[in-house]
């Protein structure tokens, strides 16, 4: 039994409650005063289109909260027009209030009713929202027959509390509620449900993430609103039998025969059960309001600001002719009641016309879009999807139809891309992988291990190479000669990648082949000028520092063919540059010849070479590393380990560049001369 009432326990449904009677008190107080028919109550009511509005959206708990706001306000109507409090217990006023409260209750609660069990052709009902014509048609219909049966039983209680007989008045009692409930219901209702995102209650427990439609039976609070419905419908019945029995009448058996089928309309509706709900997306991302609500709005704007005209027209002219209240207003709701007929007959037309031609066809074109959007197109190229042929068939003649043709062009366009795409991903993951072991092997043709020479106590050496792309121009190398002959060789090649990468393999492998043969730094650079020279259409060149030392006593011949001066740091002092004039670089035309110098390392002094990448290395600002900084970097510790030596540099010069991309390959080589007997000199 706690189920019957529980829409008072609920927070959600009590707010609602609360929310929809103050909204009607306050729209329906200020009309109280017009047309009064009936004591303490009026028949000029835009508050009835709240009924309709929110009963259809929140259910049983606009029902409540209608029907306890209307008893306030009869109440309070009552009180106002000089009733007792002790009155408002009398027979009289009771019938009023009781029956106020069950019809305000039957006319919110029935268009939620109809909504939920008419389909309307889906197989399914979905929330209220007025999204298409095919929805403000089926709204409109649940309004007819919610105002008909509504005022047949205003009528029967009018005619039983003596105000009037069955039938006088029914076409303003009709038309009062029809129009206001219609005319600002409409839009009303498409408003609040424009958003996507709105949410409200209905008789199913919502559905699932994969749109699987979930059946719920009624509990016991939920038959009470349905059985109240039928109770009123035969009460009502009941009601014109008694009166009627004996006597039938023309207007009798025509309402009769109204309320007995609509009361059976009721009842099939009360037992029929609530069909599956499911919560129906919008099929694009609308923020606000869609198009099709736009147009909806506008139109029916222009719809009320026409029948307002009328109205006021038609009340200006009749009432210079129609002196009572009820006539002059039952004159001027009949014409406002035809020309709002003919202009929503006109709107609905309208609306057709822009669903079919506009919205429906700008829907389907955002669907297949958003749909596109959300595809593998990696998947599709693969397959061979043509999007074209599963493109939206817009056939409209004009702008759309060539916005359609766009799209799908459009997307066959991006198919075609991707698959493109797709080819040269895979062409770049093959040459990506190739480059990997070109990187390989290029780092396999310089000497990597440390200690290079383990059974040569004489001298230390060490060298690191760090390309820009995957495979780099320059290129470091030392040999032995003979058992007294250490050879050493720095370059650089003009140009990057793969051709730079190319030459150096080449030019490496010249000089290093013609010093093993034996002769001197110029001889060797000489014989590897001409052999580069030869069919070197690239015009590349390489800048290169060989030297040859006697390990036994540390002299030796270097010739520096355009490359970066050495720095030697003495076994007592710093580093520092030995300058001395330059060479032109190997590769730029043949029978070169190369100048030499002679050099002498003693114990304890060490050897320091280097491509330009070192000092050429630029920050951010576009500032260079420069000479400078490499020297300070060096002489901070001069006497370390030559491979802590060549990571200070290193580390120095990634914290100097920070973001800035590498652009040159940083290649170094340091040489550190112990002697012949293998102990260094203090």
């Amino acid at each position: 039994m706690k189920d019957i009432f529980s829409v008072f326990t609920k927070k959600k449904w009590l707010l609602r409650m609360v929310i929809v009677g103050v909204l009607f008190i306050v729209v329906a107080m200020p009309f109280k005063s017009l047309l009064t028919l009936v004591p303490g109550m009026t028949e000029v009511r835009p508050a009835n289109m709240i009924p309709v509005v929110f009963g259809l959206l929140w259910g049983p708990a606009g029902a409540w909260g209608i029907s306890i706001a209307n008893l306030i306000s009869d109440i309070t109507s009552a009180l106002m027009g000089g009733e007792t409090v002790a009155g408002l217990f009398s027979a009289f006023r009771l019938k009023i209030f009781i029956g106020g409260f069950v019809i305000n209750f039957f006319y919110a609660y029935l268009p939620y009713k109809m909504w939920y069990s008419l389909d309307f052709g889906r197989g399914y009902t979905v929330k209220p929202r007025l999204r298409s014509v095919k929805d403000i048609l089926k709204f409109i219909f649940i309004v007819f027959v919610d105002s008909l049966i509504t005022t047949i039983l205003l009528s029967l209680l009018f005619e039983h509390l003596g105000f009037q007989q069955f039938g006088s008045s029914g076409l303003l009692l009709f038309f009062n509620n029809f129009d206001f409930a219609v005319i600002l219901g409409v839009p009303a209702t498409l408003l609040i449900t424009s958003n996507r995102n709105a949410q409200f209650w209905t008789p199913t427990e919502p559905v699932d993430a994969n749109e699987k439609i979930v059946k719920k039976k009624k509990t016991i609070g939920e038959w009470i609103p349905d059985l109240l419905l039928l109770a009123i419908c035969a009460a009502g019945v009941a009601y014109f039998f008694a009166e009627r029995i004996n006597g039938f009448m023309l207007d009798g058996m025509t309402a009769l025969i109204m309320t007995i089928v609509f009361a059976v309309f009721e009842i099939v509706y009360i037992f029929r059960p609530v069909k599956e709900v499911r919560s129906e997306r919008f099929r694009v991302n609308i923020r606000v309001m869609s198009i099709r609500a736009k147009v909806v709005v506008g139109f029916l704007l222009i719809t009320v600001f026409s029948v307002l005209m009328v109205g006021v027209t038609s009340y200006r002219a009749e009432s210079a002719v129609v002196q009572e209240a009820v006539d002059l207003w039952g004159h001027v709701y009949a014409v406002v009641g035809i020309a709002l007929n003919v202009m929503f007959l006109v709107t609905i037309c309208f609306l057709s016309y822009v669903e079919n031609k506009i919205t429906n066809p700008l829907e389907d074109l955002a669907e297949q879009v958003d749909a596109f959007a959300e595809r593998d197109h990696y998947a599709d190229a693969k397959s061979g999807y043509n999007a074209a042929e599963n493109a939206a068939d817009v056939k409209t003649g004009d702008e759309i139809e060539g916005l359609s043709e766009s799209f799908g062009r459009m997307m066959n366009d991006i198919n075609d891309y991707v698959s493109n795409l797709t080819v040269i991903t895979a062409e770049k993951e093959r040459i990506g992988a190739e480059l990997n072991v070109a990187t390989q092997i290029q780092a396999d043709m310089l000497p990597r291990i440390f200690p290079a020479f383990p059974d040569r106590k004489e001298f230390d050496l060490f060298a690191t190479m760090d390309p820009a792309k995957e495979v780099g121009g320059d290129f470091y190398d030392f040999f032995l000669i003979d058992d007294d002959h250490l050879g050493m060789v720095m370059a650089d090649v003009s140009g990057k990648g793969v051709p730079a990468a190319l030459f150096m393999v080449i030019a490496k492998t010249l000089i290093k082949n013609r010093a093993q043969l034996g002769g001197t730094p110029s001889e060797v650079l000489a014989y590897a000028n001409n052999e580069l020279c030869e069919g070197n259409e690239a015009e590349l060149f390489v800048t290169v520092w060989l030297a040859i030392m006697e390990i036994s006593t540390g002299k030796g011949v270097a010739a520096n063919a355009g490359h970066e001066y050495p720095a030697i740091c003495r076994a007592n002092g710093e580093f520092e540059l030995i300058k001395y004039k330059h060479s032109p670089a190997v590769a730029t035309m043949e029978d070169l010849t190369f100048r030499e110098h002679e050099f002498e390392l003693h114990p304890g002094d060490t050897l320091f070479v280097y491509t330009d990448g070192v000092p050429e290395a630029t920050n951010l600002d576009n500032e260079p590393y420069g000479i400078e900084r490499m020297l300070d970097v060096l002489n901070k510790d001069p006497k370390a380990e030559l491979d802590v030596l060549l990571k200070s540099i290193r580390g120095s010069l990634d914290e100097f560049v920070g973001e800035a991309p590498q652009f040159d390959d940083i290649t170094m080589l340091a040489c550190r001369y112990i002697g012949k007997d293998g102990n260094e000199k203090d």
